[in-house]
């Protein structure tokens, strides 16, 4: 079986040579020093499935180089990955302006180089597939109307798996669309609508939300509130979606539904800013049921609203001119005695749940080490995946005492390298620890705050006692050699009490759990 093709385009051969270290095993691999060399390539005949650039090369920039391919009919569907030092804000907006699929900062880490490469390879791979699945149909479709009622169920079917394909990046956006489908159906046969619009209406709606699938994981996955940037980008998934069908179905007003369910009537939505006479009478439907399951469904990120305070929050954007008051009397009315979250969505394949957890894992992870960001607790706690196996769990906390001294002493980069350090013996102790009593990877997890670290664990007490024991000896260690001050205090909670309110009992020193201090 044919390897997908990879190009790099980088002026340092040093990096050159790094990353076919690190790709040539499972690729095809060629390789420029400059764009114009790269141009030359492909003009030449080489068709990579996706490129990696550098930013900054003499003669022609990244920018310039992924411009001119997005430019190109036979070359704007290539995924393009930045791979650069740089890390502005800046940079990553005119990158993704310009059609950039992501960026992977230097110093580059080979399992995420492997893993970014090979979630935009299948993404491509199921988007050309798309393309030429929906193309194909489409075209049969327009021919006459018999047709389209005679494949309307393969349809549909076509349709469920581009839902898929979304699930396969974001499961709450794959369940959302079809909840929202079916709101929004509910709410055209209370307005008699007629088959065939109802028919665009539910098709719209699952895949209203498929330009998610070009959104950056560090924006599509994020656990917590967008910054502006963060926003901005979100706000371009329906016109990516748009773009999709906007050429590939007779019915115009299915792109519509993409493009401007996240539009209002008074101008106050997005991309365009459209009123009521621009936006399209379906998407109106759409725009209502797309915020009601929004609010009253469950969220990394924020708690339900109940369905009355739902329709409350709708009401009052009636009031204010965003939507059709009729439309949400309509929402009102069909769910009076039934809940759209009874609606549920599992994932299709075990695979996709292990997925699903990696990307998570990895949005937390701390770069260039073997832990996580502390608040990854946090956001395991709020969707339910802590203490599944015990009726208590433990942290263990390793504070610093006196790092200002120690800065001063050996200064801030020796001291950072060797708090690094202790936290990679730390991890190695856990993952002993995990192999050797057989326990879930949840179990034992190591996490960072600031300069302090933490483990959380459900393991039995003797295994506590023993990693306990074995950290202990870790910062004796390193109190010897250095003299670094630190004192490790071990905490036990019962299952249920909430993560964030045990990490502010650690931290208020509200414990009256025995702490061993380092002198």
């Amino acid at each position: 079986m044919a390897h997908d093709t990879i190009l790099v385009v980088d002026d340092d051969a040093i990096v050159i040579h790094l990353l076919h270290a690190v790709l040539a095993t499972s690729y095809q691999f060629f390789s420029a020093k400059s764009a114009p060399e790269a141009l030359d390539l492909i003009q030449q005949g080489l068709k990579p499935d996706l490129i990696l650039s550098d930013l900054m090369m003499p003669g022609m920039t990244g920018f310039e180089l992924c411009a001119q391919l997005k430019e190109n009919e036979h070359t704007k569907d290539i995924p393009i990955i930045f791979v650069t030092a740089l890390s502005h804000s800046a940079q990553e907006e005119e990158g993704f302006k310009v059609g950039a699929a992501d960026y992977i900062t230097k110093p580059i880490r080979p399992e995420l180089l492997m893993a970014r490469v090979k979630l935009h390879l299948e993404l491509k791979s199921y988007r050309d597939s798309l393309s030429s699945l929906v193309e194909s149909r489409t075209n049969e479709l327009i021919d006459s109307r018999k047709a389209l009622l005679a494949r309307s169920t393969e349809l549909r079917y076509l349709f469920e798996t581009m839902g898929e394909l979304l699930e396969s990046r974001d499961h709450y956006t794959s369940e959302h669309a079809v909840r929202v489908a079916e709101i929004s159906v509910r709410i055209g046969r209370a307005l008699q609508l007629d088959s065939k619009a109802l028919e665009v209406l539910e098709l719209g709606c699952l895949v209203h939300d498929i330009g998610k699938v070009a959104i950056p994981d560090d924006v599509l996955l994020k656990p917590g509130r967008f910054d502006k940037q963060d926003r901005q980008i979100m706000e371009w998934h329906p016109l990516i979606g748009a773009h999709f069908f906007a050429k590939r179905f007779e019915d115009e007003r299915l792109s519509s539904i993409i493009l401007q369910h996240h539009e209002r009537l008074d101008g106050s939505g997005y991309p365009h800013q459209a009123k009521s006479h621009e936006i399209d009478e379906l998407a109106k439907i759409v725009m209502v049921a797309d915020v009601y399951e929004a609010l009253i469904a469950r969220r990394p990120y924020k708690h339900p609203l109940s369905p009355a305070d739902a329709l409350e929050f709708l009401y009052k954007d009636a009031a204010q001119g965003k939507v059709l008051t009729s439309i949400v009397q309509t929402l009102e009315q069909v769910t009076a005695d039934w809940n759209p979250l009874s609606i549920k969505i599992d994932f299709t394949a075990d695979y996709m749940t292990a997925l699903e957890q990696f990307r998570c894992k990895t949005y937390f992870r701390e770069p260039l080490s073997d832990f996580y960001n502390y608040r990854y607790l946090s956001s395991l706690d709020r969707v339910g995946g802590l203490c599944k196996t015990s009726d208590h769990y433990h942290l263990l906390m390793a504070d610093f005492n006196e790092l200002k001294e120690l800065n001063r002493k050996i200064g801030y980069t020796k001291a950072d390298i060797i708090l690094d350090e202790i936290g990679h013996t730390f991890h190695n102790i856990l993952e002993n620890a995990l192999q050797q009593y057989s326990l879930p990877v949840n179990a034992l997890m190591l996490l960072r705050r600031g300069s302090d670290y933490l483990i959380y664990s459900e393991s039995r007490s003797e295994i506590i006692t023993q990693i306990s024991a074995d950290c202990q000896k870790v910062l004796s260690e390193a109190h010897d050699k250095w003299g670094i001050k630190a004192t490790l205090h071990t905490t036990k909670f019962r299952k249920g009490q909430s993560v964030n309110d045990a990490l502010e009992e650690i931290y208020s020193h509200q414990t009256s759990e025995e702490a061993a201090c380092i002198q």
